[in-house]
C-alpha cells in the first residue's frame, strides 16, 4: 500500500516518460525516498540513463521500454510491474509529445501522433491504472496536464487541445473512485517548466522554441507530484505566476485567457529562425536529461532545483 510515514520507501511508482523532463525529474525524487520503481518511455538508452541514477540514489528499478500509444505495450507495462513488486501503489502519467504551429501547418500523421500519444495514450495507461487499483483496492493516478488544459495558445492548438482531454479525463474519473475511498485520481497542471520538450517537439512556427518564462524548474514539478501522491488532490499547479493565473480566470475568464493566450504565444519562440522539423514524434532521442536549459540566469537555476529537491523531501505541495 501507500507509504504515509516520512518517505516513499518501498512504495511501488510508475512513470511514463521517465527519461526525461518532469517525467525524470520525478523518477529521481523518488528514488532519493527509497521508492521502488517502474520507469517506462520509448526510448531504452535514455531509460538505462535514468535507472543508473535512480539506483544511485537507493530505488530499486524496473524499466520498461514503452510506447503508450500501444495497447499491447501498455498491457506489458502494467503486467511486467505487478509480476515483479506485487502491485502498482502510484501511477505518474507523464508522457507527452508536442506540435508548434498554427493549425494546418502540421502534417496528417503528426497530428494522428500527438492525439495518439497524449490522448489515446494517457486513456490507455489509466485504464490499465484504474484495473490494477480496483483489483487491490487502491493506488494513486497523477495525471500530467497543463495550464494550457484551461487558457490557450494559439501556436500550439492541438497540444493545447490534448491536454483539455486529459483535464476532461481527470474530472470524470475523479467522480468515479468516489465510491472507492482507497483510489484517488489527481491532475497536476504545470505552466512553463524548463525541460528538453520545447526542442523536442514538431516546430513549424518558423522560430526557434523556448519555454515561456517564467519557466520553472522541472524539480519543482516532482514535489508537487510526490505531494499529490502522498495526499491527493483533485487539480494542483506549481509556483506563484501559475496560481495568479488561475485566481485571475476565476475573476476576468475572458480577459485572462486574451492575455495569457497573446503572452505564452508571444513568448514561446526566439527570433533566431528554425527549420520545420518531427522532433522526436515519431523517433524517441537516444539521450535524456531533466532540464532544457531556458533558465539563463546561475542563481535562478539553482535555487529553482534545490526549491524542489528540499519540498520534495518535506512531501510537501510546491507553492510559491
Amino acid at each position: 500500500m501507500v507509504r504515509r510515514g516520512p518517505t516513499f520507501r518501498g512504495a511501488v511508482v510508475l512513470i511514463t516518460g521517465a527519461s526525461s523532463g518532469v517525467g525524470r525529474a520525478t523518477a529521481l525524487a523518488f528514488a532519493s525516498q527509497g521508492a521502488r520503481l517502474v520507469l517506462a518511455s520509448r526510448s531504452q538508452e535514455a531509460l538505462a540513463e535514468v535507472e543508473h541514477d535512480c539506483r544511485a540514489r537507493g530505488g530499486q528499478v524496473l524499466v520498461v521500454p514503452t510506447d503508450i500509444a500501444d495497447p499491447v505495450a501498455v498491457e506489458r507495462l502494467t503486467q511486467l510491474a505487478v509480476q515483479r513488486f506485487g502491485q502498482i501503489d502510484i501511477w505518474v502519467e507523464a508522457a507527452a509529445v508536442g506540435i508548434a504551429g498554427p493549425l494546418g501547418s502540421e502534417s496528417v500523421d503528426e497530428v494522428r501522433r500527438l492525439v495518439d500519444t497524449n490522448v489515446f495514450g494517457t486513456v490507455l495507461c489509466a485504464r490499465a491504472a484504474m484495473a490494477t487499483f480496483k483489483a487491490q483496492g487502491q493506488g494513486v493516478l497523477v495525471l500530467l496536464g497543463s495550464l494550457l488544459s484551461v487558457f490557450p495558445n494559439p501556436l500550439v492548438p492541438l497540444y493545447s487541445m490534448s491536454k483539455f482531454a486529459i483535464r476532461g479525463l481527470a474530472l470524470n474519473l475523479q467522480q468515479e473512485v468516489a465510491r472507492h475511498p482507497g483510489i484517488r485520481v489527481s491532475l497536476v497542471m504545470p505552466g512553463p517548466v524548463d525541460t528538453p520538450f520545447f526542442e523536442r517537439a514538431a516546430n513549424h512556427s518558423g522560430r526557434q522554441l523556448r519555454a515561456i518564462p517564467p519557466a520553472y524548474a522541472p524539480e519543482r514539478l516532482a514535489a508537487t507530484i510526490l505531494a499529490c501522491a502522498r495526499r491527493p488532490r483533485r487539480q494542483v499547479t506549481t509556483g506563484v505566476v501559475s496560481h495568479l493565473a488561475l485566481a485571475a480566470n476565476r475573476m476576468a475568464p475572458r480577459v485572462t485567457e486574451s492575455l495569457v493566450a497573446l503572452w505564452s504565444a508571444t513568448f514561446l519562440t526566439r527570433p533566431a529562425v528554425a527549420a520545420p522539423g518531427s522532433g522526436s514524434l515519431f523517433d524517441p532521442p537516444p539521450t535524456g536529461a531533466v532540464h532544457g536549459g531556458y533558465r539563463r540566469i546561475r542563481v535562478r537555476r539553482q535555487l529553482g532545483e534545490w526549491l524542489g529537491v528540499a519540498q520534495a523531501r518535506r512531501n510537501r505541495p510546491a507553492s510559491g
